[in-house]
C-alpha cells in the first residue's frame, strides 16, 4: 500500500486482509498438521520386494509422502508473506505515518531482503535431484539492504528505492535463468530414474517463478495505482493456493 487510496477502500482493505489471514492459516496447516489433509497418499503404494535367506519372498509397502523440506521452505514463505502484510499496514498507519519517503524504502526493503531469499529456497526445494546452495542468493541480498539503509540515512529516493530496485531486478532475471538450467537439469534426472512421473514434475514452478517476478515489479512500482495493487493481492491469493497444493502433492523423492 504506497498511498492512502487503499486504504480508503472497505473491499481492497477486506482483499488484503484476507490475503494475509490466508497465508498465515496455510503456514499453520503446514507446520502444525504432520498428516496430509487433502491426500492421504501422494500416487499409489511403492512396493519393494525382499528375499529371506528361508526363500520366501517379502513385500514391503509404504505410503508415498509429501515432500517435508518443501513443506517447510513453503510454511516459512507463507509465514513470511503474512508478516509482510502487516508490517506494510503497521509502518504506514502508526510508525512514520508523515515520512513517506523513509516509510516506503523501510517496507520495500523488508520485503527484498525477506521475501525474496524465501522465495527462491522454495522454488529450490521443488528440485530435489540434489541440494542446491542457497546462501549465494541470500548473499547478493546484502547490497539490498545496504542501499536501503543508504537511502533512509541520506534520504535518498536514488540509493534507498531505485538503485536497490535494479539490483534486485537484476538478482531476479539472473536467478530465473539458473532456475531454467536447473529445472531442465531436473527433469532429465526424472526421466533417467523414475517410470511414472506422476507428482514428480516440477515444470508449474516456473511459471510461479515468472509470475513472482512480474508481482515484484508491479508492486514496487505501482505507487498507489489501486488497480496494481487489486491485482497483486489476487494474485498472491492464487500464490497461496499453488503453495499449499504443490507442498501437499509434491512427492518425496
Amino acid at each position: 500500500m504506497f498511498d492512502y487510496r487503499g486504504l480508503q477502500d472497505a473491499l481492497f482493505l477486506m482483499l488484503y486482509i484476507g490475503a494475509g489471514v490466508l497465508a498465515l492459516l496455510a503456514a499453520l496447516y503446514l507446520l502444525l498438521r504432520r498428516r496430509n489433509l487433502f491426500m492421504r497418499e501422494v500416487g499409489p503404494e511403492s512396493v519393494k520386494t525382499i528375499e529371506l535367506p528361508s526363500g520366501r519372498k517379502l513385500r514391503l509397502c509404504h505410503p508415498i509422502r509429501a515432500s517435508r523440506r518443501l513443506r517447510r521452505w513453503t510454511a516459512a514463505l507463507l509465514l513470511a508473506m503474512a508478516a509482510s502484510h502487516v508490517w506494510w499496514y503497521v509502518v504506514g498507519q502508526w510508525c512514520l505515518e508523515d515520512d513517506w519517503l523513509v516509510r516506503t524504502i523501510t517496507v520495500i526493503m523488508l520485503d527484498q531482503s525477506v521475501l525474496i531469499p524465501l522465495v527462491m529456497g522454495v522454488l529450490l526445494a521443488m528440485l530435489q535431484d540434489r541440494r542446491r546452495m542457497l546462501w549465494p542468493w541470500l548473499l547478493v541480498q546484502v547490497p539490498v539492504v545496504v542501499f536501503g539503509v543508504m537511502g533512509i540515512a541520506g534520504r535518498s529516493w536514488f540509493y534507498g528505492y531505485e538503485l536497490a530496485h535494479y539490483w534486485q531486478l537484476g538478482v531476479c532475471a539472473v536467478f530465473v535463468t539458473y532456475y531454467i538450467y536447473a529445472l531442465r537439469q531436473y527433469g532429465r534426472w526424472l526421466l533417467d530414474n523414475y517410470a511414472d512421473l506422476e507428482h514428480k514434475q516440477v515444470w508449474q514452478s516456473l511459471t510461479l517463478a515468472l509470475v513472482l517476478f512480474v508481482i515484484y515489479t508491479l508492486y514496487t512500482s505501482n505507487m498507489g495505482a489501486l488497480g496494481r495493487e487489486y491485482l497483486s493481492q489476487v494474485l498472491t491469493v492464487a500464490i497461496v493456493a499453488f503453495l499449499l497444493w504443490r507442498a501437499e502433492t509434491l512427492q518425496e523423492l
